[in-house]
Order: C-alpha cells, then structure tokens, then sequence
C-alpha cells in the first residue's frame, strides 16, 4: 500500500483543526440533546460528530480518544440499530429506559479492567501511529489517564445502548474527569463541551427517570 495513503498527517493538512473540533463539538452537544429526549435521532448525529473527532484526537497524540471514537462508530451503530427495533413514528421510544442489575453490571467492569494494561502497553508501543503515519510517531500524552477513560466510556456507551439509566452516572463522571485533560491538551472548545455535558447528563438522567417512573406505574 503507498506511503501517501497512510501517511494520515499529510492528509490532514488542508483541514483546519479548531474548526473541526469546533463542528465536532456542535454535533457531540446536539447528540447529547437528542439522547435525553430519549430520540432515535441521537445515534447518527453521534456517529457525524465522532468521526471528526477521530481527526481531532490524533492530531492531538489523544491516541486512546482517538481509536475511542473509531470504537464509538461501533457502538453507535449498535445503539442506532436496537433503538430503531423499539422507536415510533416521531423518533422517540416506544419503550422506556430500565434499571441494570448488578449481575449485569459487574461482567461489563471486569471485562474492562482486564484489557486496560494490554491497552496501555499497545498504545505506548506507537503501533497506531507506526501504521497509520509512518516516520512521524508522537509519544502518546496522559496514556494511563487517557486508557482508563477509554474503556470507562465504552461501558457507558454499551450501557446506553441497552437503555440501562445507571451509565448517565458514568458519563458524568467520565466528562468531569475529561474537562482538565483537555484544557491541558489545548482542546478548549471540547473541554468547554464536555463542561456542558454535565448538566446536560444530569438532565437526561432526570427525564429518564421520569419515563421509567411512568412505566412503572402503568405496570
């Protein structure tokens, strides 16, 4: 395969990078929006927005955050296809969230924890970055910090999917942890993003609440 069609940095030069963590940003915000009201809609507009932060992320050494949005892709189109299944006419869902028990919660945590060394150790070897730009490796920044919010996200991400209302804490946890990562990478409008997040999660929480409450008590 040439050089030229791995060689991702040259690639990238005719973008301009604020502006597209800036779009990034508006798109992951709406998605965010769209998931509170519990509308199908949120998926694609996650998917848009996850692969400009792919560009984002890498140009950034963020390798982790990086493959996580490539990760996030999957998952979107996992959580797009079993939403969709259960979704009436206005995009919104014909059934409501639910409550994780623990024997499902603890297997998705174990799972995580075990590939978090092997993680670190593939990302600190420069193996993605030997694959996808050759000859111009950046040592990764924050790994240990980076990988661990990684895989964090990837469990609230599957747990929304299942509609479980537990991963709103993750989420929130996970963009609180984000924000000074951010701000130390230089990634200002995403740090302010994930800022935003907050209430936002805290919201979502909320009107989910109130839509197994109703469910509740209709059974």
């Amino acid at each position: 395969m040439p050089v030229t069609l791995l060689d991702l940095s040259a690639w990238l030069q005719p973008f301009t990078l604020s502006y597209t963590e800036l779009v990034a940003a508006i798109l992951s915000f709406w998605c965010v929006w769209l998931a509170a009201k519990n509308n199908v809609l949120n998926w694609p507009v996650a998917m848009a927005g996850s692969m400009l932060y792919v560009v984002v992320f890498y140009r950034g050494a963020l390798y982790s955050d990086a493959f996580l949005n490539v990760i996030f892709l999957l998952f979107q189109a996992f959580g797009w296809y079993t939403w969709r299944k259960s979704s009436v006419g206005d995009g919104h869902q014909s059934t409501s969230p639910r409550v994780a028990t623990s024997k499902e919660l603890w297997p998705i945590f174990l799972l995580g924890a075990m590939v978090y060394f092997p993680w670190t150790n593939f990302v600190k070897s420069g193996s993605i970055q030997a694959w996808i730009s050759p000859g111009l490796f950046q040592p990764p920044r924050f790994l240990y910090l980076d990988a661990l919010l990684f895989i964090l996200s990837i469990c609230a991400l599957y747990m929304q999917g299942k509609r479980w209302i537990q991963h709103w804490f993750l989420w929130i946890f996970v963009d609180v942890v984000y924000i000074p990562m951010y701000v130390i990478n230089q990634n200002y409008i995403t740090a302010i993003l994930y800022f935003v997040y907050i209430p936002l999660a805290v919201k979502g929480y909320k009107l989910w609440r109130i839509n197994l409450r109703a469910r509740n008590s209709t059974d």
